[in-house]
């Protein structure tokens, strides 16, 4: 029988997400300036840019009040709905890993617009003129995880 530990990797691999996106946002913050950045590669740069909408610039508009309390119970609803589906679902390490993942990147920028109103950007990915909104690492693990979950829902279409 498999031990079903499926809070333990919740939390740790949330707070693992929770640290690096925080760790990142604060050196970028640290060492270089709003709207400035650098080249990494040809088609990577790091940019110091606010972004007041959600992933990938969605909805980015400073000068809007509505949007924080939107985000706000948006990020609330995910919790509940990841808690839910936790308590409920047949035990799967992948998908308890994927939930943390969507758990840790909502925290992660939750955590920029509770205490900035805006959240922290910096990874630009472009080719030649064409850039992709700019991200984080909580964008990332928000991504990976709903990759993993919906891979886990495909291949079990009775959960």
């Amino acid at each position: 029988m498999v031990k079903d530990n499926r809070y333990p990797i919740l939390i740790i691999f949330a707070v693992l997400w929770i640290i690096a996106d925080q760790a990142s946002k604060a050196a970028i913050v640290r060492n270089i300036p709003l709207y400035d950045g650098f080249a990494v590669i040809p088609f990577f740069n790091i940019v110091h840019v606010r972004n007041y909408g959600a992933a990938f610039g969605f909805l980015n508009n400073p000068e809007s009040s509505w949007q924080f309390w939107f985000f706000v119970f948006v990020t609330m609803a995910a919790l509940g709905i990841i808690l839910h589906f936790m308590r409920k679902m047949p035990y799967s390490k992948i998908l308890s890993f994927g939930f943390a993942c969507i758990l840790g990147g909502a925290a992660g920028n939750f955590i920029d617009r509770v205490r900035l109103r805006y959240v922290i950007d910096f990874i630009d990915l472009y080719y030649k003129e064409w850039h992709w909104p700019v991200f984080n690492i909580a964008d990332i693990a928000i991504c990976f995880g709903t990759f993993l979950v919906a891979y886990i829902f495909y291949k079990s279409p009775d959960r």
